[in-house]
């Protein structure tokens, strides 16, 4: 077993679920009801739903590769998982960035997406280079 990468996938699975059900609370259904045009409301919805996808079948890499590690990987799977984990860290940049933009010193708590983000991609990468 690989810790490393079995840690971040249990963080992932944990910001999947805030993710998919706090979000849909918080933020999709308040921007649903909102007066946004339809076209613009479709086309962000599929961008948040791809998100969701993206956050569970990453989550779910990561455990694989954790759980499997005895049994030898093939030399792609460590590629795939520090490209993945790469973009985890640039996800938590981005964040940062847009917060910090927007909101100042107050972006951890009104983006704070980046503090489940970041570990996740950190933890990833040092999975990867584990196998």
């Amino acid at each position: 077993m690989n810790n490393l990468l079995l840690s971040a996938g249990a963080i992932g699975l944990f910001t999947t679920a805030l993710h998919i059900f706090g979000g849909q609370v918080t933020l999709i259904r308040p921007f649903l009801q909102s007066d946004i045009a339809d076209d613009i409301k479709g086309c962000l919805l599929v961008c948040w739903h791809v998100v969701s996808a993206y956050l569970l079948l990453t989550s779910c890499l990561y455990l694989f590769a954790g759980f499997n590690h005895s049994l030898g990987q093939p030399p792609a799977l460590e590629g795939l998982l520090m490209a993945v984990s790469g973009f985890y860290v640039l996800f938590a940049v981005i964040f940062i960035a847009i917060g910090a933009f927007f909101f100042g010193h107050r972006t951890v708590y009104k983006l704070p997406q980046w503090v489940l983000l970041l570990p996740v991609g950190v933890l990833g990468l040092l999975g990867a280079v584990a196998l």
